[in-house]
């Protein structure tokens, strides 16, 4: 996009989650909002485009893991959980409603159970998948990176 004579582009392709710029900007309180990726589908990724989506979803979470980590001691640093199990692609917006009414219930129930409160890194930006013998991610990641 041409704004003012200044090529734009949508910034998520080189820092999704840009908590490194928001802290070095200033920012003593972050409150991030993580898309997730999918850790529950029916079906492995069809063709390339699919597989590159999947690609690039836990590249994303795995950037943002360790961005939290790395600036867990610089300012407060807020999660909300994402959407986990979650059976559908982040980049499949076909539904995009049933999306936003499960995330607003439990971002609803992550605020009421103080989430602004307590600094933690949601299990569900851990690679992982859900079965029979795993069917939940509730435990949480170090803050701190392991050495």
């Amino acid at each position: 996009m041409q704004l003012a004579g200044r090529t734009l582009i949508d910034g998520g392709v080189a820092n999704n989650t840009p908590v490194s710029t928001a802290i070095g900007l200033g920012a003593t309180r972050v409150i991030v909002l993580p898309a997730g990726f999918t850790c529950a589908e029916r079906r492995p990724p069809r063709g390339a485009l699919e597989h590159a989506f999947n690609a690039l979803s836990l590249l994303v979470a795995r950037q943002l893991v360790h961005d939290l980590q790395h600036f867990a001691n610089q300012a407060h640093i807020s999660v909300v959980p994402p959407l986990c199990p979650l059976d559908i692609s982040p980049y499949d917006y076909s539904r995009c409603g049933e999306l936003i009414d499960r995330a607003a219930a439990t971002t609803a129930e992550w605020l009421r159970g103080k989430g602004l409160d307590t600094p933690r890194i949601p299990g569900a930006l851990a690679p992982h998948s859900h079965d029979e013998t795993a069917p939940s991610c509730s435990a949480d990641i170090p803050a701190a990176a392991p050495h």
